[in-house]
């Protein structure tokens, strides 16, 4: 058979590797017409094609391939088409070498037809996977396919068409495959962020958010994976600026690192651990402070000072059963303090014979401490003082009472007891030396120089009743004395008459004049 008209057999296969878009050249229509007339009827020819092959006279110009070819699925011919190819065969003992070279090549086209389609498939979804990032999220699996591509393509190129559609369709599953754990990926990127997160490690969290992202781009999870990272990077850095900040003493500047950490709405817990560790030490340290400060205070009774200092400790919250005890020592030695204040001031009192005011002190001092002795006494002594001050000085100030002779014993009385107090005071002996004088005015008689007209009646009260007369001596004491004055006929005169105890003109006239 002329070479010339062989059906096209490496050169078919060549012409078949082209890349996707361009595609493969069509077959001839006279050429797809026999290929699809030989796929049907190639189990029914398969016998008869091989024994005009045993019995055909060899052609030296012509030889023909015994490559063996692939055996098809088998396929159960027909009874009415079995019986017609046995007929021709019986009418025919030769074929023609045109006939037994298409018979030939027929299941090597078909095979290189599946071959080809194969690796179409391939082609057009490795296009799609490359449109899904395929390489950017499972770089060494699609490199590895890649590589098994080139490999089918040469085995192609080499003419083991079998064999390349097998390694074709392996290709087409594993690429299918590894489409198909896309979703299973993003899901483990983004438990992988998650997880290193949960890890402090920012930057690995970061990268797998990162991966979910170039999976799914529009994953609003994974972009908020890369902004929780870089904000836990943010955090971090802070974080542990502020550590060292602690490790130095600088508590104060660490606190503030660490407060605006938190300030920041940042979740991260071990910066709050760090912010109550830090401000419990600042706490403490300003305890011991404020506690050195108000004992200070005690000691020289500077009690503003003590009470600040003891404000300062109470708003801290710790401690509070030393707080307490320190508010009990506050108040004990304010009470002290006081108590001492008032006894010194009631001491002054005393010392001024000032006996109501120091009175009035003791009481206070009582009100702190009942049981103080020194106050009960102090007390008892200033009332009877108190009480003996006032009679003196209502006796003194009220001395026209002394007129009266029950008024004066009871003022005698009153002086005697005051001349046996001891110790005297300035006051108490002037109180005692004023009432002497009053006494002894009030106790000495006064001439008074009574005139009338012989005709009336005087009756001077508490003292008795005196006949008519023109001029009538007689001796008062000191004091004020009501006068009436009566005549038959006449209207009654009253009159009222101090009696000055000094040496003075005591003239006083009675009579009545006023007819009725």
């Amino acid at each position: 058979m002329d070479s010339s008209k062989r059906p096209p057999g490496r050169e078919y296969l060549k012409e078949q590797l082209v890349p996707p878009g361009g595609g493969p050249a069509p077959l001839q229509a006279g050429r797809r017409k026999a290929l699809l007339i030989l796929v049907a009827l190639f189990a029914l020819l398969l016998g008869g094609a091989v024994g005009v092959l045993v019995f055909q006279p060899a052609d030296k110009t012509s030889p023909v391939s015994t490559a063996p070819s692939p055996e098809p699925a088998p396929v159960a011919p027909a009874p009415a088409a079995v019986e017609k190819q046995v007929n021709q065969t019986q009418q025919s003992e030769t074929v023609e070498p045109q006939t037994l070279q298409q018979v030939e090549s027929a299941p090597e086209e078909a095979a290189a037809g599946a071959a080809a389609q194969a690796r179409e498939r391939v082609w057009a979804l490795k296009i799609e996977a490359e449109a899904q990032g395929v390489s950017s999220w499972a770089p060494e699996e699609y490199d590895q396919i890649m590589a098994q591509l080139e490999e089918a393509d040469v085995v192609l190129n080499e003419g083991a068409v079998q064999d390349a559609a097998e390694r074709y369709e392996r290709l087409l599953n594993d690429l299918q495959t590894l489409l198909g754990t896309k979703e299973q990926r993003y899901r483990q990127a983004l438990a992988a962020g998650q997880l290193g997160l949960t890890d402090e490690q920012p930057e690995v969290a970061r990268d797998h958010f990162n991966r979910a992202l170039v999976i799914e781009p529009a994953s609003r999870e994974a972009q908020q994976g890369v902004e929780l990272s870089e904000k836990l990077s943010g955090t971090l850095t802070a974080y542990h600026h502020a550590l060292e900040l602690e490790a130095m003493g600088q508590l104060e500047e660490a606190l503030v690192k660490l407060e605006t950490i938190i300030n920041a709405g940042s979740a991260y817990e071990p910066a709050r651990a760090a912010r109550d560790r830090i401000q419990d030490r600042l706490n403490q340290a300003v305890f011991e402070g404020e506690m050195s400060s108000l004992f200070s205070a005690l000691e020289v009774e500077d009690f503003a000072s003590a009470q600040r200092s003891l404000q300062t400790l109470g708003g801290l919250g710790i401690h509070q059963q030393e707080v307490e005890q320190a508010a009990v020592l506050l108040a004990e030695k304010q009470r002290r303090s006081e108590i001492n204040r008032l006894k010194s001031q009631a001491e002054e009192y005393r010392a001024g014979e000032q006996w109501p005011q120091a009175l009035e002190t003791y009481g206070e001092i009582l009100r702190l401490d009942a049981d103080l002795l020194f106050a009960t006494a102090g007390q008892q002594q200033s009332a009877r003082r108190a009480e003996l001050d006032a009679s003196l000085r209502d006796a003194v100030e009220h001395s026209q009472r002394l007129q009266d002779a029950p008024q004066r014993s009871a003022a005698a009385g009153l002086l005697s007891f005051a001349k046996q107090i001891e110790p005297q005071g300035p006051r108490l002996r002037a109180q005692i030396e004023a009432l002497e004088t009053q006494l002894e005015k009030f106790s000495t008689p006064v001439t008074v120089t009574l005139e009338s007209d012989n005709q009336t009646h005087i009756t001077i009260y508490h003292v008795g009743r005196i006949a008519p007369f023109f001029t009538r001596k007689i001796d008062l004491h000191p004091g004020t004395y009501t006068v009436v004055g009566s005549r038959a006929g006449y209207r009654d005169v009253r009159k009222k008459i101090t009696v000055a105890p000094e040496n003075s003109d005591n003239r006083y006239e009675i009579r009545c004049e006023e007819a009725i």
